[in-house]
């Protein structure tokens, strides 16, 4: 052996160690073939030593490119641009300056802020509403609105789990702010606005406190020994349970009322120890417990457990909610849908069902119930005749303001002024332009605001007071638009006498008188007050022949907005358009499945005669019906289906009107599909009863039909309880009528088959001729067939019916007899001429002639059977136990 391959040998090989003591030629070969083999075995190591390099070396370039990668890029999130205009009374924050709106906010008395986000919908919609309410309330009120969105800013660091936009928070000087949770539209946070700023009435006596009963649905009274303010234990407390009462109660449904002095609370109320509270229903007085905690929590909580209403306003969040449900669940609900003015405290038709419902409740003849509705009477009488004196007064005053006599100084700007005055003291988007108006201020004796005319570029500097740094040491240095005339204004009104004092009491109660003057005719502008026409038939009343201690039908009574909430009385098929007033009255019985409509216009004999008919079980179902109802997305029921294109199909819609009349046409095969618009598998059902429909379009006496289940009442026996689901009603014979089995798919051979099943033989064997001209299923010489031999079938029966007929002849009338005989061979003859037709016929799809021939033949037959005066005892139906042989399936027609 070399030294070469001694070398390279491996020495634990027992191959190699043989080799070495061969001898002669064979000593050659075996060397050669070891030398072969370890060239081998090193390539081999080679190539895993290679493999392994690569691997480390892929994973060095991986984790290099890793380093050396520079991080994704993000795109950067739009620039923020203001969301209410520049000349808005709303300061709008749209970068989220939080700190900044918060600067503002501390330095009002209240303030209402909007927190949005620009893309949002619903942000979108309260914006214009919101803009009201600041041109109505921006003397009392600071407006802001912050952008809580835009990435970034400080109001999304701050508030980032805000799940939906906007939120409306109303935020005093001291104390936590509350949040409006009632329906975003001005006339309805004007009265939220209000409410917080009159949170409580003060009582001086029994008769103003039956007044808030009669006003409101409830009374809190709180006793105490008021010296004042800040020495008066607690009254601070009372004020705060009645400004967080607004959370839950944004419309003020519960009053608030201070007794504070303790005479009149030892003399009319009996009361001794203070502070202490009284929560007043209609038909009892509650107090609360002594020995509680006097805090707005448990305040509130006590007044939420032992509030119980005899009427009530529902007013649902806008939303998917439960608010309706509890009332639903515990028995019949009889609402009231009237128009309903936030800026006017009485409702004729609201106070009428209050006045009706404490009678309904007052099974012991409460005297304090029944003083409750004799003022309820007594109002709802007379507030019409009151209204329009108060309109009328409101209007001269208006008149007096807008043409003054004397001109005197001006402490006030006008709302249309605000825009092009300097001097208004209102803060806004950006600095007021005065320079127009320095002329005229200049050679002015008397000036609307005496601004020193050299420093006027400092109070309209055009900063955009909304660039404003983080850095608070910066923001010093921007000045805040027109602050330097509110130091004026604020100077020059410390001076002012009495007479002309703002805020003595003789200004005050002229404030007061024309706010309300305010409220008033904006409400008349809102919505006119509603009074029926002629009271004269309330004068003669009847009573209630039942109430709720004599009955089983005990009856929730509700009275729903119909200006805001319309779209719940459409959804129980009444369009609230139409009524008389936008007033209607409906009883809904989940129990029963059923809901009754007064029909007659609402008064109070018809109130509660509809009462009183509905306890003796006098009330007539109603069907609702979505075709009454009038919607954006409502299209007209029963449409004219004229289509040219032979291809195309139309399925006429039903409606409750229009149902019975459809389905019970006796020469009419009609299948009806009920669907429902919040059924997605009804979507997919569509697509096979159409293509169905299709084929079967030619036959003359079959009609497909649909109706909406979810929006239509029917009659008990035509009502299903489950979409879809078709139905077969057939002519002559609709007691007789079918249901699709629900335990078969609904697919194309399936409801095929089923149509064909329930026609009688004629129509049958029409249906079978239009299905072979299509080329649907069988060859066409089997499909010709198959129809041939269903002729047959119906000859036979015919012969066998007419066979029967003889034999009875003597149980009925010669005349009845002729009529029987005539229809059965009328029928024979025609049926013969369809099978010899048929004869001469291999194949449908192509004689189209002779299928037109034949579909006139049936055409005349149909005129001709159904102008003989025929007795419906005669059997029609023919059944085939053959199947259909369409698509993918074979079903037999006796499904």
């Amino acid at each position: 052996m070399t030294s070469e391959t001694r070398e390279t040998s491996p020495h634990g090989n027992a191959d190699n160690l043989r080799s070495t003591v061969d001898s002669g030629s064979d000593n050659v070969v075996q060397t050669s073939l070891v030398s072969l083999g370890l060239e081998e075995r090193f390539a081999v190591k080679m190539f895993h030593y290679s493999k392994e390099l690569c691997f480390f070396a892929a994973i060095l370039f991986t984790t290099l490119a890793a380093l050396h990668t520079s991080p994704p890029r993000v795109s950067k999130p739009p620039s923020a641009r203001p969301f209410f205009n520049q000349s808005s009374l709303v300061v709008d924050f749209y970068k989220g300056h939080l700190g900044a709106a918060i600067e503002k906010v501390t330095d009002a008395d209240l303030s209402f802020v909007m927190y949005y986000a620009p893309w949002d919908a619903e942000s979108q919609a309260v914006r214009q509403e919101f803009e009201i309410v600041a041109r109505f309330l921006h003397k009392q009120i600071f407006f802001a609105a912050i952008n809580c969105w835009h990435p970034g800013s400080e109001c999304r660091a701050q508030y980032s789990k805000i799940h939906s936009y906007p939120v409306l928070m109303l935020y005093p000087r001291r104390g936590p702010g509350i949040q409006y949770r009632g329906i975003r539209t001005a006339p309805y946070m004007i009265r939220f606005l209000h409410a917080f700023m009159n949170p409580i009435f003060r009582v001086t006596d029994k008769s103003q406190l039956l007044k808030l009963i009669v006003d409101y649905d409830a009374v809190v009274v709180g006793f105490f020994n008021f010296t004042g303010l800040r020495n008066s234990p607690g009254y601070n407390t009372f004020y705060k349970t009645a400004v967080k009462s607004l959370e839950k109660d944004p419309n003020r449904e519960l009053a608030f009322a201070a007794v504070t002095d303790v005479m009149s609370s030892k003399l009319y109320y009996r009361v001794t120890e203070f502070p202490s509270a009284r929560l007043v229903l209609w038909n009892e007085s509650l107090s609360y417990p002594l020995e509680d905690e006097w805090e707005p929590e448990s305040l509130l909580k006590g007044v939420s457990g032992a509030l119980h209403q005899a009427a009530l306003w529902l007013q649902p969040p806008g939303t998917k909610s439960l608010t309706l449900a509890p009332y639903l669940k515990d028995g019949p609900v009889l609402f009231l849908f009237t128009p309903r003015n936030p800026f006017h405290r009485h409702n004729y038709y609201y106070n009428l069902l209050k006045e009706i419902g404490l009678q309904y409740y007052n099974c012991g003849d409460n005297q304090h119930i029944n003083d409750i509705v004799h003022n309820l009477e007594r109002i709802r009488l007379q507030n019409k005749a009151k209204h329009y004196e108060d309109s009328k007064r409101c209007m001269q005053l208006l008149e007096k303001i807008k043409n003054p006599q004397v001109v005197a100084h001006v402490n006030v700007v006008d709302r249309q002024w605000i825009n092009n005055s300097c001097c208004a003291g209102v803060v806004m988007n950006q600095c007021l332009v005065c320079k127009k108006r320095i002329a005229a201020l200049a050679d002015s004796a008397k000036t609307v605001c005496e601004t020193d005319l050299n420093n006027l570029h400092h109070s309209c500097k055009p900063t955009d007071i909304f660039n404003v740094p983080a850095d608070s040491d910066e923001r010093d240095k921007y000045e805040y638009c027109c602050e330097d005339d509110i130091e004026i204004d604020d100077i020059r009104n410390s001076f002012f006498m009495e007479e002309s004092d703002p805020q003595s009491a003789n200004a005050m109660t002229d404030f007061a008188l024309k706010d309300d003057c305010r409220r008033l005719l904006t409400g008349n502008n809102y919505h006119p007050a509603v009074f029926p026409k002629d009271l004269s038939h309330d004068f003669k009343k009847i009573n209630l022949t039942s109430r709720i201690c004599k009955t089983n039908k005990t009856l929730a009574l509700i009275a729903v907005d119909s200006l805001q909430f319309f779209h719940i009385a459409g959804g129980l098929g009444i369009d609230i358009s139409k009524k008389k007033d936008q007033t209607t009255v409906v009883i809904v019985d989940p129990l029963q499945e059923s809901q009754y409509i007064l029909e007659q216009d609402v008064s109070y004999n018809s109130l509660v005669q509809f009462i009183n008919n509905y306890t003796q079980n006098m009330l007539e179902r109603n069907l609702r019906s979505h075709s009454r109802v009038r919607t954006s997305t409502n299209t007209e029921t029963q449409k004219e289906c004229s289509i040219s294109d032979d291809s195309a199909i139309c399925i006429p819609e039903l409606s409750t009107d229009t149902f019975l009349k459809s389905v019970l046409d006796p020469e009419k095969d009609v299948v009806v599909m009920y669907y429902s618009p919040y059924c997605a598998f009804c979507q997919s059902v569509s697509h096979v009863y159409l293509t169905v429909a299709q084929y079967l379009r030619k036959t003359y006496n079959l009609t497909f039909v649909r109706i909406n289940g979810d929006g239509n009442d029917l009659p008990w026996e035509y009502t299903m309880n489950r979409y879809p689901a078709i139905l077969f009603f057939p002519a002559k014979r609709k007691a007789d009528s079918t249901v699709f089995p629900f335990s078969l798919p609904i697919n194309i051979p399936n409801l095929l088959n089923f149509v064909l099943a329930n026609l009688d033989g004629d129509s049958h064997i029409e249906a079978l001729v239009n299905i072979c001209h299509q080329g649907i299923g069988e060859s066409p010489a089997d499909c010709v067939c198959r129809i041939r031999l269903l002729s047959l079938e119906i000859i036979e029966d015919l012969l066998r019916s007419y066979r029967r007929l003889h034999r009875s002849l003597f149980n009925v009338t010669k005349k009845t007899a002729s009529k029987k005989l005539k229809v059965l061979l009328f029928r024979l003859q025609h049926i013969k001429e369809i099978h010899l037709t048929l004869g001469s016929i291999s194949n449908l799809q192509i004689e189209f002639e002779k299928t037109q021939s034949i579909r006139d033949k049936f055409k005349s037959y149909y005129r001709e059977l159904s102008a003989i005066d025929v007795d419906n005892n005669v059997d029609r139906k023919v059944i085939s136990n053959d199947t259909v042989n369409i698509g993918n399936g074979n079903v037999r027609d006796e499904l």
